[in-house]
């Protein structure tokens, strides 16, 4: 039996003055859940199995395309079942981090995802996609963006912040600030927080860790990262170097005279 002097929910009391009871608060939250699910927001409509089958075929073919030899191994394995799971769940993060020591294939990657987007899109299997925003992609060296900062080229700042799709490569490369008329800019930053802003998708390359993340940009930033970003760490070895060594291999010796 209830007390009559027991207390009240919380939730009861801080509506009551307002004339609202709690199963009205619900319905209003469970109507804004339907509202988020229909919210366009970048995925792979498809079962995990297809969505690692397909990136696959996109990364080999970015591999290929430069004429390198391509190696399915365990690290790439892993990434790809990270990447390909990240972008089949519910509701993915509009962007992935794609970090780790040089040359182990993560603009590859990068590439191999743009390539996929596109793909699923001529296929109409992106939802949203020609009725909210156009699949136009970019890419751009961080150090590049500070270069378009001194040049005052702000055309094509704003348009780094409004691409549907972009790819920074080489993250952390660039200098901190670029001085323009003795005013300290921070033209990557400003790149990121606007395209935090409005939740474009960004995939970002870097061959920095985390604490030199943070050391490069500050603490506001990297918070944003972590909310925005998916991080995919590339553990493997530089495939440069296993390049540049079969090569050497093949290369006939010369005649000596």
């Amino acid at each position: 039996m209830k007390r009559k002097d027991a207390p009240q929910a919380l939730s009861d009391i801080l509506l009551k003055d307002i004339g609202l009871n709690i199963n009205e608060l619900t319905s209003a939250v469970e109507a804004s859940r339907k509202f988020r699910k229909a919210f366009p927001i970048l995925r792979f409509e498809m079962t995990h199995k297809d969505a690692f089958l397909l990136l696959l075929r996109c990364y080999q073919y970015e591999v290929q395309s430069r004429n390198c030899v391509f190696e399915l191994d365990e690290c790439t394995i892993g990434v790809l079942k990270n990447i390909s799971g990240h972008m089949v769940e519910k509701t993915p993060k509009p962007g992935l981090l794609l970090c780790g020591l040089h040359g182990n294939g993560k603009t590859t990657m990068a590439r191999a995802v743009i390539r996929m987007i596109q793909d699923l899109n001529n296929r109409g299997q992106l939802k949203f996609m020609g009725e909210y925003f156009s699949v136009e992609t970019r890419y751009i060296k961080a150090t590049d963006i500070c270069t378009l900062h001194k040049a005052e080229d702000y055309h094509s700042i704003l348009n780094l912040k409004q691409t549907p799709f972009l790819v920074i490569d080489d993250l952390g490369e660039e200098a901190k600030e670029v001085l323009v008329y003795g005013t300290p800019i921070y033209p990557v930053r400003e790149v990121l927080e606007a395209r935090y802003d409005t939740l474009k998708f960004t995939i970002l390359t870097s061959n920095l860790s985390p604490k030199d993340l943070l050391e490069h940009y500050g603490w506001r930033v990297v918070d944003r990262f972590k909310e925005m970003l998916h991080q995919v760490a590339f553990k493997g070895k530089s495939y440069r170097k296993r390049e540049r060594t079969e090569n050497k291999e093949e290369r006939p010796e010369s005649n000596k005279e």
